[in-house]
């Protein structure tokens, strides 16, 4: 492997390591704030709460990466060429 592909196995193993620990412990945390009482639960769900619960997700993780580009560039106008004033 040369440089490049040691830094991004670097990279992975980080990333994996990291997400095996916080994932763990935001599911246990989950257990306890959306089924403290164990008569709820995942395997209970319907397949059509498992979608509805995935796309509310997929929203949050949007406007956390609109966040984080607008952080990088500094610039609001980049999303969809609406300028700032008219999202207001």
């Amino acid at each position: 492997m040369n440089s490049s592909q040691l830094k991004d196995k670097k990279l992975m193993e980080h990333a994996l390591n990291e997400f095996r620990v916080k994932a763990r412990n935001k599911f246990l945390a989950g257990i306890e704030e959306h089924n403290a009482s164990g008569d709820k639960g995942m395997m209970k769900m319907h397949l059509r709460q498992h979608i509805d619960c995935a796309k509310d997700e997929v929203m949050d993780l949007w406007f956390y990466l609109c966040g984080m580009q607008e952080w990088l560039t500094g610039d609001i106008e980049h999303r969809d060429g609406v300028p700032e004033e008219e999202y207001q």
